[in-house]
């Protein structure tokens, strides 16, 4: 039997003392009957199994998926089981969501949780039935005797299986064998999200809870230098005030990787509605920022940083022009965009002494733990990080921002703080999505493109975030490099203030619209039908060099953009005023193609299907995987249609879903999803079907009316 340890036994007193506490598994009975096989994995003697979701769930079905095959290796049926979202654990790698990534870089290691758990527990059966454990197997939570009639559960042998050390390099099922693996399930929290009862970071309540609001300069960076709280204080529930600050005295930004960190003058109040008033009230003198963004005229001044290069990324033979067949020279404008989750930021923290609990709805677990060590002073061994379900994040949810200003209050008040974000704080203050211009210079010989010069001017995220150096925005040139021989991308950098950061796709969003356009272009100028070009160009070499250190499957790709043409009926007859457009990527492990069908009378625009064929390799579970597909190109859709963040005298404009608009259900377009079968590992998939729907649409919109859309969101 395990011993209550001391961090175990304060989240069990927690949990006897507050009813109603998100995010924290079932502690009383782990701790005093269950037998941890692994970090994510308990067996009580109450024949109890849970599974702990390790990654952050924030609506993309990993606290489905991952659970999912640690069941397929511990064997063990689905439905007896238990799953509840891990907190954050200093023992397991990659506890992050963010880059398409949590299923991808944790496929071996759940399966060979589940596969240790059970190797350990038919050890434990061979030592109490005096066998060999290659006399055993195991049947949906039991441990048999091939050649007996012995049949021992799981809960029988925990305890002891608890105490063996855990294999290094435990057997694994071959795919052949998966019983689960590749069957749809419904996500775990389905029937509470369907019913109203599903909780979330902002229904928490914890005892002698402060709510805060901070109150930030609505230009963007700016301090705050005094404020007058007389008319605030005349608000029932206000109880006080405190001036949070993100820089040190010495004038640098305490986290760099959160420029909006904790600058401005918290409310703090005994319910949120008071928070709210009391910040709506409180008059507040700002020191302005120096210099004051304005959208357009950054827009003006990327255009402008077209004409001259500061960085060659990339040069393959001589870009040059030499006696084309057909060319064009095109300018596309991206806008920076906005995340809005429909949670917006929040987080609870009780801050003690020596001691920090978080409960957090975070994408990143290990970042929220390592900022609130440091403003905070104590270890990390002294910080507690509950992962609350997400509302949404999309990227927003990556940073701590949100985390470390509720310690910090919690810290000076002594007491539960819950800071929440208002939605126009949410808006205002986020990471966004880079705005670009962009131009391509192209030419085609043969009916194949021979030369490709792209060139890129934004305002670069690694001015906020700590990178490499490189200009993210177009570093992930896998395609058309190396399927073009003479290429050339270069990068213009234009300084400004706005903060940007993580969105769904945030690089391919831009790259892929600018890409498949222009091929699109090119095909029309070329007088080649768009499928027929987009086949030629990928051509038939199954791997292409396109890095030292990375080589394109462009079979893969090929093989994603004839599935989508075939199922879309690409080639059929359509009424007049209707059209289609293709386009296609390699986005953050997946391949993807769509084909956009749309009706254009009367310059009013309808998307009327997107048919999506995707190579993301094995499916874990297909009715996720469909649902995650659906949700990246309505998410893609909005932004093609309505995504704009615009920022005049520094101030971000948009401010709820009224000024920065979603699709409602009557914009939703049929959506017909198809993967390709693989035998590949698992892929990259919550964002690769995102980047193709914008081009695709706006290929369509050519094809029906002969206009080109080469800036977003679409005008017509």
């Amino acid at each position: 039997m395990s011993e209550l340890k001391r961090r175990d036994f304060l989240k069990l007193c927690a949990v006897t003392s507050m009813g109603l506490v998100i995010g924290i598994p079932a502690i009383g009975r782990s701790a005093s009957s269950d037998s941890e096989l692994h970090p994510l994995i308990r067996v009580g003697t109450d024949g109890r199994i849970t599974i702990y979701a390790q990654n952050p769930e924030m609506g993309q079905g990993v606290k489905t998926a991952l659970p999912m095959m640690v069941a397929e290796e511990l064997d063990v049926d689905w439905a007896s089981i238990e799953i509840e979202q891990a907190d954050w654990d200093s023992r397991l790698e990659n506890q992050f969501s963010g880059g398409s990534l949590s299923v991808r870089l944790n496929y071996n290691a759940m399966r060979q949780a589940g596969a240790s758990a059970r190797a350990m527990l038919l050890a434990a059966a061979a030592n109490q039935l005096k066998r060999s454990v290659a006399e055993l197997d195991t049947e949906s939570g039991h441990v048999i005797d091939r050649s007996g009639n012995a049949r021992l559960s799981y809960a029988m042998l925990a305890e002891a299986a608890a105490a063996l050390p855990v294999p290094d390099k435990p057997q694994l099922k071959e795919a052949k064998d998966f019983a689960l693996i590749g069957k749809s399930v419904a996500d775990v929290d389905l029937e509470q999200i369907n019913t109203g009862q599903q909780h979330y970071s902002l229904d928490l309540k914890l005892p002698d809870m402060l709510y805060a609001v901070v109150k930030r300069c609505p230009h963007g960076d700016g301090q705050p230098e005094s404020f007058d709280a007389t008319t605030a204080k005349t608000v029932p529930g206000v109880a006080d005030f405190h001036v949070l600050r993100n820089i040190d005295h010495g004038g640098r930004i305490i986290l760099p990787n959160c420029p909006n960190f904790v600058s401005g003058v918290a409310v703090l109040a005994t319910s949120t509605w008071a928070a709210l008033e009391g910040a709506r009230k409180l008059d507040v003198k700002w020191q302005m920022p120096g210099s004051r963004d304005d959208s357009n005229e950054l827009m003006q001044r990327f255009e402008r940083a077209l004409n001259a290069a500061d960085e060659t990324v990339r040069s393959d033979g001589n870009a040059a022009f030499i006696n084309p067949e057909h060319s064009i020279d095109a300018t596309y404008r991206l806008p920076f965009l906005a995340h809005m989750p429909m949670e917006p930021m929040n987080c609870t923290a009780h801050v003690q002494t020596d001691r920090a609990e978080v409960w957090a709805p975070t994408q990143n677990p290990p970042m929220a733990a390592e900022a609130v060590a440091k403003v905070l002073g104590i270890p990390q061994e002294s910080i507690t990080i509950h992962v609350v379900r997400s509302g949404g994040a999309f990227g927003r949810r990556y940073y701590a921002d949100f985390v470390t200003d509720t310690v910090l209050l919690s810290k000076r008040f002594g007491r539960p703080v819950k800071t929440v974000w208002p939605r126009e704080d949410d808006v205002r203050h986020g990471y966004f999505r880079p705005s670009s211009a962009q131009r391509v210079r192209a030419a085609t010989t043969d009916g194949k493109i021979s030369h490709w010069h792209q060139r890129v001017a934004s305002h670069p995220r690694q001015i906020y975030l700590e990178r490499d150096g490189s200009p993210a925005e177009i570093a992930n040139y896998e395609f058309p490099a190396g399927f073009v021989p003479n290429l050339l991308f270069d990068y213009s950098a234009v300084p400004a203030r706005i903060p940007l950061g993580q969105w769904r796709g945030t690089e391919h969003s831009s790259n892929v619209f600018v890409v498949s356009s222009a091929i699109d272009e090119l095909a029309h100028a070329a007088g080649v039908d768009p499928l027929e070009f987009w086949l030629g160009l990928v051509g038939d070499e199954q791997f292409v060099q396109v890095r030292e250190d990375f080589r394109f499957d462009a079979s893969r790709l090929k093989k994603v953009i004839a599935l989508a043409a075939s199922k879309s009926g690409w080639g059929k007859p359509l009424p007049e005023g209707a059209g289609r457009g293709i386009a296609a990527c390699y986005a953050q492990g997946a391949w993807v193609a769509e084909v956009a069908e749309v009706t254009v009378k009367e310059d009013r625009l309808t998307v009327d299907r997107i048919t999506c064929a995707i190579d993301c390799g094995l499916v874990i579970n297909p009715q996720g995987a469909v649902n995650q597909v659906e949700g990246g190109i309505v998410d893609g859709l909005s932004a093609a249609l309505y995504g704009r963040i615009t920022v005049t005298d520094g101030i971000v404009q948009e401010t709820n879903f009224n000024n920065y608009r979603f699709c409602r259900m009557k914009d939703i377009p049929v959506i017909d999803v198809h993967f390709a079968a693989s035998s590949d590992s698992p892929r990259g998939l919550g964002e690769g079907p995102l980047p193709p729907v914008a081009p695709a649409v706006t290929n369509a919109i050519f094809a029906a009316t002969g206009k080109r859309v080469r800036e977003l969101p679409i005008r017509i």
